[in-house]
């Protein structure tokens, strides 16, 4: 009785093993996109700051053979190439002073994004939200970093 409990425990550890698992997405390049702003404020040199860094974290991840950036005619001739889309959901800018006078409690600087990732079929591989911070020291335009730095941890995780 035991044994046939123990092989039930089993089977259904390894039936849930297998349903957490997911299918790793394949591409040999990606397109980056400008990012997009939905119904929020947010300066200029934010949305450039969040496109730079994009284009500096996925070129330094290693994960794709070739990064393009928007517009760049060759990656149109690229079979497998994916397009990462960013469109800015919510903004809030902080204060760099507030940050290291009461570290923590005020003055974080947050941007909320939905990174979409579209294979060039234009079918949906993958619709996420992603926030950067920047909390304690630092400036501002520090959130832009942690927002790809975060956006690359999301690619390297689905490929």
């Amino acid at each position: 009785m035991k044994s046939l409990l123990a092989g039930v425990v089993i089977v259904a550890a390894a039936g849930l093993a297998g349903a957490q698992t997911h299918t790793k997405i394949s591409a040999s390049a990606i397109m980056i996109e400008p990012v997009e702003v939905a119904d929020v404020s947010i300066p200029e040199e934010f949305r450039y700051a969040i496109y730079e860094r994009l284009v500096q974290h996925v070129q330094a991840s290693g994960l794709f053979q070739h990064v393009y950036r928007s517009g760049d005619r060759e990656g149109k001739k690229v079979p497998d190439l994916v397009v990462l889309h960013t469109t800015v959901e919510a903004f809030k800018e902080g204060s760099q002073m507030q940050r290291e006078l009461v570290p923590v409690v005020a003055g974080t600087t947050t941007v909320d994004v939905t990174a979409k990732l579209v294979g060039k079929d234009g079918k949906e591989l993958l619709d996420q939200k992603v926030a950067g911070k920047v909390r304690i020291f630092g400036e501002n335009l520090g959130a832009t970093n942690d927002l790809a730095k975060r956006i690359t941890k999301l690619l390297k995780e689905n490929f």
